[in-house]
């Protein structure tokens, strides 16, 4: 550290290169003190030779973890990049930061389409005006909400026994025709009262006449009861709402 610090306050004076060097030597010879702890990038001191390199504008400590101030190391700052689609579709690479900038100047949204693509690794977003963006929401929500209610809702369940009247069966089955309508899924159980031919018989009524509108999602059985699953067919019935709505355009249009 001495030398260090004696090598920055003679930095600007080349003059006393040889009294120092002179010195460091003789005191080398003589106590037999100096150690080769002071190491130049290239030149190491040694203390027995007869003249010492002394570069003023190094630092000369190798202590670990002191960096040389003069030449401080820049530690790299990693900046994340996203690609960025225009109005009119043209890819670029910036940063979040720029391309945040670029919609403020412009009066514009920016927003995010793709969280990762695996492709490039990158988010990608898209500038929009503000009429693009409101009619992107509105479609978003639209979808969202066809998506909902065409999805497959809570199972219901019916509960009988197989000793169940006709009349009061075919007023159960369309029951379960209207839950399976409404994109539910039903859950029947059959107890079986002493007579499990009859329970059967009940079972494979409610699926014969529930096949248009349901599929069989299983069927098992018990000593007491009988289960089925129904599922609504989404196709047939999304087939269904398309017509209706059609029909309804058409009254409209007549009326």
């Amino acid at each position: 550290m001495a030398i260090n610090t004696l090598c920055k306050s003679l930095r600007n004076y080349n003059n006393f290169t040889r009294i120092i060097s002179n010195s460091l030597n003789q005191i080398g010879y003589n106590n037999k003190i100096l150690q080769p702890a002071c190491i130049l990038p290239r030149v190491m001191l040694l203390t027995d030779n007869d003249s010492v390199n002394i570069n003023y504008n190094k630092c000369y400590c190798n202590i670990i973890g002191l960096e040389d101030p003069v030449n401080p190391k820049k530690k790299k700052v990693f900046v994340p990049r996203i690609t960025l689609l225009s109005t009119k579709d043209e890819i670029s690479i910036v940063t979040l930061e720029a391309a945040q900038k670029l919609a403020n100047r412009h009066n514009m949204k920016l927003v995010k389409i793709i969280d990762f693509d695996t492709k490039t690794e990158r988010p990608v977003y898209k500038l929009m005006t503000i009429q693009e963006y409101l009619q992107s929401e509105a479609t978003t929500k639209a979808q969202a909400k066809e998506a909902k209610e065409r999805a497959i809702k809570d199972d219901k369940t019916m509960a009988m026994s197989s000793k169940i009247l006709e009349h009061d069966l075919f007023t159960k089955i369309k029951s379960m025709n209207k839950m399976l309508g409404k994109r539910h899924g039903v859950q029947v159980m059959i107890a079986i009262d002493g007579n499990k031919e009859k329970a059967n018989t009940v079972r494979d009524t409610i699926i014969e006449h529930c096949k248009d509108t349901a599929k069989v999602s299983s069927k098992s059985e018990t000593a007491s009861n009988l289960r089925v699953i129904l599922r609504p067919i989404l196709n047939k019935l999304n087939q269904q709402s398309e017509e209706d709505y059609s029909n309804k355009l058409a009254d409209n249009k007549m009326g």
